[in-house]
């Protein structure tokens, strides 16, 4: 994890992303998107929180899903998902 992404700007960017309900990118994280981006895409909340690896031929690397606008992914924010989200655990 990049030093940039401790403490207060990781938790500033977790508030601000809105997650999927059911919905994860094929590593396993759930989608997500920024509401403040000009053009809302669901990503891999890996790649847009920076924890996830990139370098195709490193160890570990998951394929990731091409960023998408598909309507049928629920919001955690839509009353139809009941509460579910894929937004990750936070320690307290």
């Amino acid at each position: 994890m990049g030093m940039k992404w401790l403490g207060r700007p990781r938790e500033k960017l977790l508030r601000r992303l809105v997650f999927s309900a059911k919905e994860r990118c094929d590593c396993g994280a759930g989608l997500a998107y920024d509401r403040r981006a000009r053009d809302t895409a669901w990503d891999c909340s890996a790649i847009l929180l920076g924890d996830a690896l990139l370098v195709a031929g490193e160890r570990g690397v998951a394929d990731h899903r091409v960023p998408c606008s598909f309507f049928e992914v629920l919001s955690e924010r839509s009353p139809a998902a009941d509460g579910a989200t894929t937004r990750p655990v936070t320690a307290v």
